[in-house]
C-alpha cells in the first residue's frame, strides 16, 4: 500500500491466565500474532466467526485489555507503551462504536451530555462553545440538534447508533474503531448507518477499523479486509479479491455460506465445514484450520503455514497455496 500508513499493528498478542482451583493456571490465546496495517482515510475490515478474536483483536489495538506483547503504532506512535496520563490524553486520537446501541448509552443521562462528556473529559474547546459543538455533531450523523435534551430510551436503535457515532466524532478522531456497529439493526437501518459512515469519512477524513462477521457489510464499506481464525489472520487482501479471488478454504467456506440472490450465484456449491473449531487452549501442533478443512493434508496437521504473500499484497496463511 503505497497510503500513508495510520495504524500499524505487528505481531499483536492478547493472552488471558485463567486460574483453577487446585490445578495449574491455563492460558487462552485469544490473539496471537497479527499483524496489519491500516491506511489513513481507509477501512480496513476483520472478519471471522465468533470466537476468532476479532473483537479482542479491536480491543487490544484501544487498550481497553491488556496486550500481552506485539505493538500498535498510531501515526507513529506507539500506544502500548503508553501510561497514565500519557495514554489519556492519546485517546482523543482514536475512539470506538460500540455494537450494542442500547447499552452504549447510559440510560439515566441525556443524549447531549453522553456526546459532550468527551468534550469536557479531555478539556477540548471553549466551555460555553461545547453544547453548540454538540448541535452542530448531531447534524453530521443526521438528527435534529433540539434532540440534545432526550434520553435514550426515546430513540430508536439506528438514532442511538447515530449518537454513538456522534461521541466517537466529538474529539475528532484519527481512528474510529466499529464493533458490528449494525449487527443489531434492521437491515434497511443498517444501510442507512453504513452510507453515514461512509460520508463522515469522505468529509472528515476519518479512518475506521470495522469489526463484523457479516460479509455483505464488510464488502460494502471496507477497502481492505482480514480473515481471522483461532486468534490468526489465516488471509487479507484488497477488498475486491478477497471478495472474487479468495485463497484460503477457510475464507471460500466463509463466501459460500453468504445468502445468495441471482439463479448464476444460487448453482454454486456451498462447503460445509464439520466440527467445531479447537480449543484457544488446547491449540492444534500445526495449521489451526485442518480439523475441520476438506483439503488437508499430513502437513497440514503437523506444520503451521506462514502468512505469505501470493501476489499483489493478497496474503494467505496455507500450504496448499503456497
Amino acid at each position: 500500500m503505497s497510503d500513508e500508513i495510520l495504524l500499524d499493528v505487528k505481531d499483536l498478542k492478547v493472552h488471558f491466565s485463567k486460574k483453577k482451583m487446585f490445578k495449574d493456571p491455563v492460558t487462552v490465546h485469544a490473539v496471537d500474532g497479527v499483524s496489519f496495517s491500516v491506511p489513513k482515510g481507509k477501512t480496513f475490515g476483520i472478519v471471522g466467526e465468533s470466537g476468532s478474536g476479532k473483537t479482542t483483536t479491536a480491543l487490544g489495538v484501544l487498550r481497553l485489555v491488556p496486550v500481552t506483547s506485539g505493538s500498535v503504532s498510531l501515526q507513529g506512535t506507539d500506544i502500548t507503551s503508553l501510561e497514565k496520563e500519557d495514554l489519556r490524553q492519546a485517546r482523543r486520537s482514536f475512539q470506538m462504536v460500540f455494537q450494542d446501541p442500547y447499552s452504549s448509552l447510559d440510560p439515566r443521562r441525556r443524549v447531549g451530555e453522553i456526546v459532550r462528556e468527551p468534550l469536557d473529559l479531555m478539556d477540548i474547546g471553549d466551555k460555553d462553545e461545547r453544547d453548540e459543538v454538540v448541535r452542530q455533531l448531531f447534524v453530521q450523523v443526521g438528527l435534529r440538534p433540539e434532540l440534545t435534551n432526550l434520553f435514550p430510551h426515546q430513540f430508536s436503535g439506528g438514532q442511538r447508533q447515530r449518537v454513538g457515532l456522534a461521541r466517537a466524532l466529538a474529539t475528532k478522531p484519527d481512528l474510529i474503531v466499529c464493533d458490528e456497529p449494525v449487527s443489531a439493526l434492521d437491515v434497511a437501518v443498517q444501510a442507512q448507518i453504513l452510507n453515514l459512515m461512509r460520508k463522515l469519512q469522505e468529509e472528515m477524513g476519518v479512518t475506521y477499523l470495522f469489526i463484523s462477521h457479516d460479509l455483505g457489510v464488510v464488502q460494502h464499506l471496507c477497502d481492505h479486509v482480514a480473515v481471522m481464525y483461532l486468534g490468526q489472520i489465516v488471509e487479507q487482501a484488497d477488498r475486491v479479491s478477497l471478495f472474487s479471488n479468495p485463497k484460503h478454504p477457510y475464507t471460500k467456506a466463509l463466501l459460500s455460506a453468504v445468502p445468495k440472490v441471482s439463479a448464476v450465484d444460487k448453482k454454486e456449491k456451498r462447503i460445509h465445514l464439520q466440527g467445531d473449531p479447537p480449543s484457544p487452549i488446547n491449540l492444534p501442533k500445526g495449521c489451526r484450520f485442518a480439523g475441520r478443512c476438506p483439503m488437508a493434508q499430513d502437513k497440514c496437521h503437523d506444520t503451521p503455514p506462514p502468512l505469505i504473500d501470493t501476489g499483489s499484497d493478497h496474503l494467505a496463511a496455507c500450504h496448499l497455496v503456497a
